[in-house]
């Protein structure tokens, strides 16, 4: 029986968690990937990219696509108290 997380790409231990981002980013501020990049000196643009999706997955974080394949990210103020 193959193993159902054989698919994912184990974290490297400089990488951020999802919590980390989560903690790294202030409530009702808007932020680009670029913007959380910049954060984490051995993260690349892709892993913080996945950690925000894997947030709005969950419901922690809110997303927004723009023009000209922009997309932001945001704590809702009800999600600050966590």
């Amino acid at each position: 029986m193959a193993d159902p997380s054989a698919d994912s790409v184990p974290r490297q231990p400089e990488e951020p968690t999802p919590e980390q981002v989560f903690d790294a980013m202030t409530p009702c501020e808007p932020y680009i990937v670029s913007d959380l990049v910049e954060r984490y000196d051995d993260a690349s643009r892709w892993t913080v990219q996945r950690r925000l999706d894997t947030l709005v997955e969950d419901g922690e974080v809110n997303k927004k696509k723009h023009t000209e394949n922009r997309v932001s990210y945001w704590i809702s103020s009800s999600k600050s108290g966590n």
